[in-house]
């Protein structure tokens, strides 16, 4: 897992904490995967996620998504609004 440049910044002008969350979307006809949630902060049930260090931040990810090289986490832009994204996922 990598973060770009700019959420580097931003997560650590916030702290420079992280949590992935994964939220399952059970019982349905079809294998879709929904995006994790990336937020600032640390997680309330600890015992639920791994922690990795990346470029001094840490970074709280649900045990349900494993590690990749693949996945980068960056930060969005939308009408002034900023948010952190988890690239590379794949919902299907």
């Amino acid at each position: 897992m990598k973060i770009d440049a700019s959420a580097k910044e931003y997560i650590l002008k916030k702290g420079g904490k992280v949590k992935i969350i994964y939220h399952d979307i059970g019982n349905t006809c079809i294998d879709f995967k929904t995006m994790p949630e990336v937020s600032i902060g640390t997680p309330r049930n600890l015992e639920k996620f791994y922690v990795l260090n990346i470029d001094l931040i840490e970074v709280f990810v649900d045990k349900f998504i494993s590690d990749s090289d693949e996945f980068t986490i960056k930060l969005n832009r939308v009408l002034g609004f900023k948010y952190l994204v988890l690239d590379g996922w794949k919902t299907i």
